[in-house]
């Protein structure tokens, strides 16, 4: 089953990826043929990675293509209509092209999927969840919070606002997503060199600003968004040791 998923994979990420240039990107939006030309090299990639079993997997191929075509028009379509956020609308793309592989194979290896579902701990799962929904959504807003009592500051809503759109709350999501995996990982020496790196990189602007409250801001946030990652990391792995 796993040799059948990885060719799958491979076949996905190389035609969307490698062999897609970025003429047919643009073009496939105002002319069909290039969402053909797209979908005949999946294709092809799919019957030259299962050469040797195509009287098993023919069928595969078939649903395969016909999914990519599917998936690809509607997402031609929804940009075409309507205004979308590109990163969701990949995201969505991509995951909806993954779940086709988990869904032809699912079909095809049922008793190993099972079989895999009876392994998962359903309690260390929920947990994974609730950590996720912490680190991304709930320390967002209590960081928020915190910062809340400065909002009345304009010079300070000035020297905020000239950064880009959110990129304070991206960049926090993501350095604390990178500590869970660090500390789940025992790799603790890796927040210390995350937090090295910020601090590089914030130094010049912090240099060159020459505002105190500013700095103080940036420092803040910092160790604030560090400390808050570390006390859910630290508190996951505790729990899941326990069960």
């Amino acid at each position: 089953m796993l040799t059948v998923i990885l060719k799958m994979l491979i076949a996905h990420l190389l035609g969307d990826f490698v062999l897609q240039s970025k003429k047919w990107v643009e073009k496939r939006n105002t002319k069909i043929q290039y969402l053909f030309y797209h979908i005949a090299v999946h294709t092809g990639l799919l019957i030259l990675f299962f050469i040797n079993e195509l009287g098993d997997n023919w069928q595969n191929i078939l649903f395969l293509s016909v999914a990519h075509l599917a998936i690809d028009s509607l997402k031609i379509g929804w940009q075409t209509r309507f205004e979308s956020n590109p990163v969701i609308l990949f995201l969505v793309d991509q995951t909806m092209h993954i779940m086709s592989i988990v869904a032809i194979t699912f079909f095809k290896f049922k008793q190993h999927y099972v079989a895999y579902f009876q392994q998962i701990n359903i309690d260390h799962l929920y947990f994974y969840v609730i950590a996720l929904i912490l680190i991304i959504f709930v320390i967002p807003i209590i960081i928020r919070v915190f910062f809340s009592k400065w909002t009345h500051d304009h010079a300070f809503e000035n020297k905020r606002n000239d950064t880009l759109f959110d990129a304070g709350k991206i960049i926090g999501v993501l350095e604390r997503v990178l500590i869970l995996g660090f500390v789940l990982l025992n790799f603790i020496e890796g927040i210390g060199f995350l937090l090295a790196a910020k601090s590089i990189f914030r130094f010049g602007d912090l240099r060159d600003a020459k505002d105190n409250k500013f700095t103080e801001y940036v420092l803040i946030g910092t160790l604030l968004s560090f400390g808050l990652g570390m006390l859910v990391a630290f508190t996951l792995k505790s729990v899941l040791n326990l069960l």
